[in-house]
């Protein structure tokens, strides 16, 4: 039997029967979402109503203008005329809706949207300072004459990498806080945490305190890091998605550069602590004020309150029920059974969520792997072991400064020229440049002398940083984008703690990479993992201008046509 979905804000009720197609109609005069039905059996028609979205029966002489479906999915409106005060619309085969017409003329309050994106920007920023801090603080604490606690090279690499194996831990604890509790209450936990962390770091007096605490801030950031862009993606009307989720990336890039900043000057890194501590306060008092997020409410079966929570945030002059009654149809009916963890397993091993999942992880990992998280820790030794004339914190600065550049660019493009094309160009300038920083590290090794190519370094570095804060912002996006609501949080998870892994292996093993294939050859090989990215890249559909309900809806018309385009 084919199925036809019709759906339309016209008051007008539109259907046709024809063999044993199933065809669905829609109208809504301002009050409800109504759908009626005719099966080959003849059996009656029922209107959804979109409070309850209960069934009752449709009266025959309800149904006006005539409508056929075709069996390849293919909607055709059969006596209604272009202009038609009723118009009948159907929903494109690639998964797009032609209504959004309709939508255009719907008011939308970004108020509270706005709002929120500041709210957790600020957790964002946190984030920046937790992992821009050793790019600047690791010089003073190897210092050799210090009167304060010192690092060798092995203890410093491990401060640098043990964040992100926090970073893992923290999103194997998140991704069931995230499913039980959801994003906003996950915050409520991680944020205390984080100010505890950050002030235990200033206080601390043994080397093996202040590694744990290193840990401890990288458990949360693995908490805050997934919560807040899932929250932002599910609360985010989907014609301005893609800027409020890179304001999180833009405000995390200014972390580095607050924290660069700080390290620059003579507070010294327990003072410098102190100051990332007060950084969290404002947000975790703001969170009380927001309300959960609709689709994680959805999945909770908790349907009422996300319909307020769509309201809060859409606005009371828009009409936010066709947009629940898409999150309810594809979480489905029995949302709250699907949050067990071998439930949640059985959903990811769906044929085309297993693939979509298998494809985020590659570029997600390999986008770890690139060199970027090595530039960014090791940002002043890096710069101090070039032959070039440059003062290595002035350089941080620079490279902070157009990491915020980078993500401005970003927030420009990311809805107008979309996902895809961001992400494949920026890694491949990124490849070009840490190839460069590689090429540069070579001849200073093999020919000792590489003060003629002195701008060379600071200059891959700052290239690189920008086409990052570009393109990586891409990474996080199109992660809960492209993976459905039921296993969105799971799905995100999973792949942060494969990330995390990944960034804990390649900061803690670059000082022994580097000493048995040189600078140049662990560079190399970075750029090798940042091409990979490229390739990754140009497999990931686009996903610009649709609800995350259109992504899943079109990722799975595509499994089913062929498995090889899911």
């Amino acid at each position: 039997m084919a199925e036809c979905s019709l759906e339309s804000w016209s008051p007008a009720l539109v259907t046709r029967t024809s063999g044993d197609d199933k065809v669905v109609v829609s109208g809504i005069d301002n009050v409800s979402y109504e759908r009626t039905v005719t099966d080959p059996g003849d059996t009656p028609c029922y209107r959804f109503s979109h409070d309850r979205f209960k069934k009752e029966p449709v009266a025959g002489s309800e149904l006006k203008a005539p409508v056929q479906c075709s069996r390849n999915g293919e909607n055709k409106a059969d006596g209604v005329r272009q202009g038609s005060p009723h118009p009948v619309q159907a929903i494109e085969q690639d998964g797009k809706d032609p209504r959004d017409a309709d939508e255009e003329r719907q008011t939308i309050n970004y108020t509270w949207q706005i709002a929120a994106t500041v709210v957790l920007s600020l957790i964002h920023l946190s984030i920046g300072t937790v992992y821009g801090y050793p790019g600047v603080m690791l010089p003073e604490l190897t210092n050799p004459n210090t009167t304060d606690i010192y690092l060798d090279p092995n203890e410093a690499a491990l401060f640098g990498s043990l964040t992100n194996l926090g970073g893992a831990f923290g999103a194997v604890l998140g991704g069931v806080f995230l499913v039980r509790l959801g994003q906003r209450a996950t915050l409520l936990v991680g944020l205390p945490l984080t100010t505890a962390a950050w002030l235990g770091l200033a206080f601390a007096d043994l080397v093996w305190l202040i590694q744990a605490l290193r840990f401890v801030l990288g458990v949360t950031t693995g908490f805050a890091a997934p919560a807040t862009g899932l929250y932002i993606l599910e609360i985010s009307h989907k014609k301005s998605r893609g800027v409020f989720f890179g304001v999180l990336g833009t405000v995390r890039q200014m972390g580095f550069l607050f924290v660069y900043a700080l390290g620059s000057t003579t507070l010294g890194w327990r003072n410098v602590s102190l100051v990332c501590a007060g950084v969290t306060l404002v947000p975790f008092v703001a969170l009380f004020y927001l309300p959960n997020a609709p689709r994680w409410l959805v999945t909770q079966g908790r349907v009422e309150e996300a319909e307020k929570s769509l309201v809060f945030f859409r606005g009371k002059r828009y009409d936010s029920t066709p947009e629940l009654k898409a999150i309810t149809d594809q979480v489905g009916q029995k949302a709250e059974q699907n949050n067990g963890f071998i439930t949640q397993i059985q959903l990811m091993l769906e044929p085309a969520t297993l693939k979509t999942l298998a494809l985020l992880i590659a570029v997600s990992v390999l986008s770890s792997l690139s060199g970027y998280i090595i530039v960014t820790t090791f940002t002043v030794p890096i710069l101090q072991s070039t032959q070039a004339d440059l003062n290595a914190y002035v350089s941080t600065i620079i490279v902070g400064a157009v990491r915020v550049g980078g993500t401005l660019v970003h927030l420009a493009v990311v809805d107008r020229i979309g996902r895809k094309p961001l992400l494949v160009s920026s890694y491949i300038l990124g490849t070009l440049c840490v190839a460069g920083l590689g090429g540069y590290f070579y001849i200073q090794n093999t020919s000792g002398d590489a003060s003629h190519l002195g701008w060379l370094p600071l200059t891959s570095m700052v290239v690189l940083i920008f086409c990052m804060g570009i393109g990586q912002p891409v990474v996080s996006i199109v992660q809960g984008e492209l993976l459905p609501t039921a296993v969105r949080a799971s799905g995100v998870s999973l792949i942060l703690i494969l990330m995390f892994l990944a960034g804990f292996v390649l900061v803690q093993t670059f000082p022994l990479l580097s000493g048995a294939l040189g600078e140049h050859g662990a560079f190399w090989i970075y750029s090798g993992a940042s091409f990979a990215v490229v390739v990754g890249g140009l497999c990931l559909p686009e996903t610009r201008g649709r609800s995350l309900e259109e992504i899943s809806g079109r990722r799975v018309r595509r499994a089913s046509l062929s498995p090889s385009l899911a």
